[in-house]
């Protein structure tokens, strides 16, 4: 926290709010002294750094109602010709709206907010980034805490009762200001620090200056629209019998409620842990602001960019890190228990297969007694099967091809060898097994045969043969007047030429059996 005085630094845990230590701005070696609190005392744990100096400067500016994109650009320029001199600025749109008249245009309205780049901020980013700690956020205690406020002046509120437009909230802190924060319907109003006598010994003059400061307010609010018919809660921060005091002394019309830090952080739920002194409202604030994932008006600044966005840059890589560590994790985990089952069915099988091995040999050993000689009948099935593999079932295969022929079609050759292949071939077919066999057939056309009518009655009749042999591979090897073999390359020279005109009108169609 940063005051006027000193750095407070307190450390916020599930146990409470803990005050470390209190660093003067004029201190020697302060940046160095402040990283070594952070990163040992305090764990190096993400820091938070609130303003609760004197000088804060807020505005209420009116910006036209525009489309989102041109709003926001609008927000940046007036933000900057408000606070020109202040680089650490920030704007928050309010809920109150300007209605559209003859003479003016509707809009929303914003709180400008901006402090100064003073020493202490200067010294305290410096500080901040030589600790090595994240930072969440750079961010005004009064803003940050006006829905403490609204939160708990409603829990104070009787039941039945209407609820105030307007709090004052005023609880002293450990600097030995009196920060006032004015909210109206939970957002803020107006906020003032100002020096009073720094303990309470004397609740008498205790309780006058807290009246003097509350007096000074109330001249305030008048000008922000204030009526007494609005309604307004006063909550002061106090000892029981000192706040006792302040009530006597406020004649203005209001609902006022004392409180110490302990009772009003048990209305709020809040863990303060032990405090000494129960009329400071410091660690209120402190563990309020620190439980919190998002903050109504973070400030903006390049200083704060410079410290924090490397801080957020390698969290989001750690974060990375770790969903990819988590997911090579749960990979492996599940390759391990895949092994470990494989394992186990391996040995199963080979206890299994151990087991048929003895039974196995005890069956040998059997019928070897009775007289068989098992492995020469076993060689016997064996040559058996390979021979009846290797048969060609010639009978079907005619039928077939007789059936796809029909009775208007012929074969003048038929050619039938046992399957092989060569190299090409066997790469050609993908490395498949060779064919059971290879069936060359040819057909002679009569010469006054028109050759393309010719040419598809012969691919009919390799569609017919594919579905009749589905297990079979049906090529043309040759169709009328086409002089392309396979195997070998027609030259017309001389009697050639009688040889390749009876050629014209022979098509060929091979048959290549079930693979082996």
């Amino acid at each position: 926290m940063i005051s006027d005085e000193a750095l407070l630094i307190y450390s916020v845990t599930s146990k409470g709010v803990k005050f470390i230590e209190a660093a003067p701005w004029s201190a020697d070696d302060f940046e160095e002294s402040v990283a070594t609190i952070i990163s040992k005392d305090c764990g190096g744990k993400p820091v938070l750094i609130l303003n609760d100096m004197v000088e804060q400067h807020y505005r209420k500016e009116k910006v036209p109602s525009v489309g989102v994109l041109d709003k926001q650009n609008i927000v940046k320029r007036k933000l900057k010709v408000a606070f020109p001199n202040y680089p650490v600025r920030a704007a928050l749109p309010l809920k109150e709206k300007i209605k559209k008249t003859e003479n003016s245009l509707g809009g929303d309205v914003y709180i400008f907010a901006a402090v100064p780049a003073s020493d202490a901020f200067t010294k305290t980013m410096a500080a901040a980034s030589l600790s090595l700690a994240p930072i969440a956020g750079f961010c005004l205690l009064p803003v940050e805490s006006s829905d403490m406020i609204k939160k708990l002046s409603d829990k104070l509120t009787p039941k039945g009762q209407d609820k105030a437009q307007w709090t004052i909230f005023m609880g002293q802190h450990q600097s030995g200001g009196l920060r006032q924060i004015v909210i109206r319907n939970g957002e803020l109003a107006l906020t003032r620090m100002t020096p009073i006598i720094e303990t309470d010994d004397d609740p008498v003059l205790w309780a006058k200056d807290v009246h003097q400061e509350f007096q000074a307010t109330m001249s305030y609010l008048s000008r922000f629209g204030f009526t007494p018919s609005d309604g307004l809660n006063v909550i002061l921060i106090s000892e029981p019998g000192t706040g006792d005091i302040v009530s006597e002394l406020i004649e203005a019309p209001c609902n006022f409620y004392s409180l110490t830090s302990d009772d009003a952080a048990d209305h709020l739920k809040l863990n303060v842990g032990h405090q000494s002194t129960v009329y400071h409202a410091g660690a209120m604030h402190i563990a309020w602001i620190g439980r919190k994932s998002r903050f109504i008006l973070p400030m903006k600044a390049k200083q704060i960019d410079r410290v924090s966005q490397p801080r957020k840059m390698a969290a989001f890589g750690s974060f990375i890190l770790l969903l990819a560590s988590l997911f090579l994790g749960y990979q492996l985990l599940n390759d391990m228990q895949s092994i470990s089952e494989i394992k186990t069915d391996i040995e199963d099988i080979s206890h299994r297969k151990g087991q048929l091995d003895l039974q196995h040999s005890k069956e040998v050993k059997r019928k070897e007694d009775l007289g068989y000689d098992i492995q020469l009948i076993q060689s016997s099935l064996a040559v058996y099967d390979n021979m009846e593999r290797k048969q060609i079932n010639i009978l079907p295969l005619f039928y077939n091809i007789g059936t796809a022929l029909g009775r208007d079609m012929r074969i003048d050759n038929f050619d039938l060898k046992r399957g092989k292949r060569g190299i090409a071939q066997n790469i050609m077919r993908g490395g498949a097994k060779p064919p059971l066999f290879v069936a060359n057939m040819q057909m002679t056309f009569p010469s006054t045969t028109n050759a393309e009518k010719g040419n598809a009655e012969v691919k009919a009749l390799r569609g017919r043969l594919q579905k009749i042999l589905p297990d079979h591979i049906v090529d043309i090897t040759k169709l009328l007047e086409d002089y392309e073999y396979s195997e070998e390359i027609v030259v017309e020279t001389g009697d050639a030429r009688k040889d390749s005109v009876s050629q014209d009108y022979v098509a060929e169609i091979n048959i290549e059996g079930p693979a082996q």
